[in-house]
Protein backbone atom coordinates (compact mmCIF):
# COMPACT_ATOMS: atom_id res chain seq x y z
CA UNK A 1 0.00 0.00 0.00
CA UNK A 2 1.25 3.40 -0.94
CA UNK A 3 0.37 6.89 0.24
CA UNK A 4 -0.07 7.57 -3.50
CA UNK A 5 -2.80 4.90 -3.80
CA UNK A 6 -5.89 6.52 -5.31
CA UNK A 7 -9.18 6.23 -3.45
CA UNK A 8 -12.72 7.12 -4.41
CA UNK A 9 -13.79 10.04 -2.22
CA UNK A 10 -17.18 11.29 -1.11
CA UNK A 11 -18.66 14.23 0.74
CA UNK A 12 -20.10 13.45 4.17
CA UNK A 13 -23.53 12.82 2.60
CA UNK A 14 -22.10 10.13 0.31
CA UNK A 15 -21.92 12.09 -2.94
CA UNK A 16 -18.97 11.06 -5.13
CA UNK A 17 -16.24 13.73 -5.31
CA UNK A 18 -13.57 12.02 -7.39
CA UNK A 19 -10.26 10.28 -6.84
CA UNK A 20 -7.69 11.47 -4.31
CA UNK A 21 -4.43 10.13 -2.92
CA UNK A 22 -4.63 8.01 0.22
CA UNK A 23 -2.29 10.41 2.01
CA UNK A 24 -4.69 13.29 1.32
CA UNK A 25 -7.70 11.27 2.52
CA UNK A 26 -5.95 10.52 5.82
CA UNK A 27 -5.43 14.24 6.49
CA UNK A 28 -8.83 15.65 5.56
CA UNK A 29 -11.89 15.09 7.78
CA UNK A 30 -14.11 16.85 5.21
CA UNK A 31 -13.92 14.02 2.68
CA UNK A 32 -14.74 10.36 3.17
CA UNK A 33 -13.47 7.15 1.61
CA UNK A 34 -14.64 3.54 1.83
CA UNK A 35 -13.12 0.83 4.03
CA UNK A 36 -14.01 -2.75 4.84
CA UNK A 37 -13.40 -4.64 8.08
CA UNK A 38 -13.53 -8.41 8.45
CA UNK A 39 -13.76 -9.68 12.02
CA UNK A 40 -12.17 -13.13 12.01
CA UNK A 41 -13.49 -15.29 14.82
CA UNK A 42 -11.83 -18.44 16.11
CA UNK A 43 -15.13 -19.36 17.79
CA UNK A 44 -18.11 -17.51 19.28
CA UNK A 45 -15.98 -16.21 22.18
CA UNK A 46 -12.63 -15.39 20.54
CA UNK A 47 -11.68 -12.94 17.84
CA UNK A 48 -8.34 -12.77 16.07
CA UNK A 49 -6.62 -9.38 16.05
CA UNK A 50 -3.57 -8.34 14.08
CA UNK A 51 -0.64 -6.40 15.47
CA UNK A 52 0.33 -3.81 12.90
CA UNK A 53 3.88 -3.69 11.57
CA UNK A 54 6.28 -0.96 12.68
CA UNK A 55 6.34 0.05 9.00
CA UNK A 56 2.69 1.18 9.03
CA UNK A 57 2.20 4.94 8.80
CA UNK A 58 -0.85 4.86 11.07
CA UNK A 59 -0.84 3.18 14.50
CA UNK A 60 2.31 1.06 14.12
CA UNK A 61 2.67 -1.78 16.64
CA UNK A 62 -0.96 -1.46 17.76
CA UNK A 63 -3.48 -4.28 17.91
CA UNK A 64 -6.12 -3.73 15.27
CA UNK A 65 -9.20 -5.22 13.62
CA UNK A 66 -8.61 -8.71 12.23
CA UNK A 67 -8.59 -7.41 8.66
CA UNK A 68 -9.19 -3.95 7.30
CA UNK A 69 -8.51 -2.02 4.18
CA UNK A 70 -9.62 0.50 1.61
CA UNK A 71 -11.69 -0.36 -1.40
CA UNK A 72 -9.86 -0.14 -4.72
CA UNK A 73 -11.41 1.96 -7.47
CA UNK A 74 -14.67 0.31 -8.60
CA UNK A 75 -14.39 -2.50 -6.03
CA UNK A 76 -17.31 -3.62 -3.85
CA UNK A 77 -17.02 -4.22 -0.10
CA UNK A 78 -17.17 -8.03 -0.24
CA UNK A 79 -14.48 -8.31 -2.93
CA UNK A 80 -12.29 -5.88 -0.98
CA UNK A 81 -12.77 -7.88 2.22
CA UNK A 82 -11.78 -11.16 0.60
CA UNK A 83 -8.78 -9.49 -1.08
CA UNK A 84 -7.67 -7.97 2.24
CA UNK A 85 -7.96 -11.34 4.03
CA UNK A 86 -5.61 -12.83 1.45
CA UNK A 87 -3.21 -9.86 1.48
CA UNK A 88 -3.00 -9.28 5.23
CA UNK A 89 -3.48 -12.69 6.85
CA UNK A 90 -2.85 -15.05 3.93
CA UNK A 91 -6.14 -16.94 3.92
CA UNK A 92 -9.34 -16.91 1.89
CA UNK A 93 -12.51 -16.98 3.96
CA UNK A 94 -14.96 -19.75 3.08
CA UNK A 95 -17.81 -17.31 3.67
CA UNK A 96 -18.33 -13.88 5.14
CA UNK A 97 -21.44 -12.41 6.69
CA UNK A 98 -22.45 -8.75 6.64
CA UNK A 99 -22.83 -7.38 10.17
CA UNK A 100 -23.28 -3.60 9.98
CA UNK A 101 -22.12 -0.33 8.45
CA UNK A 102 -21.13 2.94 10.05
CA UNK A 103 -19.33 6.19 9.41
CA UNK A 104 -16.02 6.39 11.27
CA UNK A 105 -15.54 10.03 12.19
CA UNK A 106 -11.99 10.50 13.39
CA UNK A 107 -10.11 13.80 13.80
CA UNK A 108 -7.94 13.27 10.72
CA UNK A 109 -10.27 11.31 8.42
CA UNK A 110 -13.70 9.88 7.70
CA UNK A 111 -14.40 6.37 6.48
CA UNK A 112 -17.61 4.72 5.30
CA UNK A 113 -17.11 1.28 6.85
CA UNK A 114 -18.88 -2.01 6.24
CA UNK A 115 -18.06 -4.79 8.70
CA UNK A 116 -18.32 -8.52 8.05
CA UNK A 117 -17.57 -11.64 10.08
CA UNK A 118 -16.00 -14.95 9.24
CA UNK A 119 -14.90 -17.96 11.27
CA UNK A 120 -11.47 -19.50 10.77
CA UNK A 121 -9.20 -21.70 12.85
CA UNK A 122 -6.52 -22.60 10.35
CA UNK A 123 -3.00 -21.44 9.63
CA UNK A 124 -2.37 -17.77 8.89
CA UNK A 125 0.37 -16.64 6.55
CA UNK A 126 0.51 -12.90 7.27
CA UNK A 127 2.23 -10.26 5.17
CA UNK A 128 5.01 -9.26 7.60
CA UNK A 129 5.15 -5.83 6.02
CA UNK A 130 1.65 -5.25 7.37
CA UNK A 131 1.16 -7.68 10.27
CA UNK A 132 3.73 -8.85 12.81
CA UNK A 133 1.49 -10.98 15.02
CA UNK A 134 -1.97 -12.55 15.07
CA UNK A 135 -3.56 -13.42 18.38
CA UNK A 136 -7.00 -14.57 19.55
CA UNK A 137 -8.56 -12.36 22.23
CA UNK A 138 -11.64 -13.17 24.27
CA UNK A 139 -14.58 -10.92 23.40
CA UNK A 140 -15.39 -10.34 27.09
CA UNK A 141 -11.83 -9.06 27.68
CA UNK A 142 -12.07 -6.71 24.69
CA UNK A 143 -15.52 -5.44 25.64
CA UNK A 144 -14.12 -4.37 29.02
CA UNK A 145 -11.16 -2.46 27.55
CA UNK A 146 -10.78 1.19 28.42
CA UNK A 147 -8.91 3.62 26.18
CA UNK A 148 -5.64 1.84 25.60
CA UNK A 149 -2.66 2.87 23.48
CA UNK A 150 -1.92 -0.80 22.68
CA UNK A 151 -5.06 -0.85 20.49
CA UNK A 152 -5.67 1.38 17.48
CA UNK A 153 -8.42 4.01 17.82
CA UNK A 154 -10.05 2.45 14.73
CA UNK A 155 -10.31 -0.90 16.48
CA UNK A 156 -11.71 0.66 19.66
CA UNK A 157 -14.40 2.32 17.53
CA UNK A 158 -15.08 -0.98 15.73
CA UNK A 159 -15.35 -2.71 19.10
CA UNK A 160 -18.09 -0.28 20.21
CA UNK A 161 -20.08 -1.06 17.06
CA UNK A 162 -19.62 -4.82 17.51
CA UNK A 163 -20.73 -4.67 21.15
CA UNK A 164 -23.83 -2.62 20.23
CA UNK A 165 -24.64 -5.01 17.38
CA UNK A 166 -24.46 -8.06 19.66
CA UNK A 167 -26.40 -6.35 22.48
CA UNK A 168 -29.23 -5.71 20.01
CA UNK A 169 -29.38 -9.43 19.20
CA UNK A 170 -27.14 -9.47 16.14
CA UNK A 171 -25.61 -12.78 15.10
CA UNK A 172 -22.01 -13.45 13.99
CA UNK A 173 -23.00 -16.41 11.82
Amino acid sequence: MSSDELLETFDLKGNFLGLRKRSECHRNPNIAHKAVHILVFKNEDEIFLQKRSHRKDLYPLCWDTSVGGHLSIGEDYISAGIRECKEELGFEPAEIKFLYRYTALLPSEVEFVETYSTFYDGIFNPDIGEVIEIKAFRKDFLFNLKANEDFSPFFLLELQHLKNFLEKGGSLR
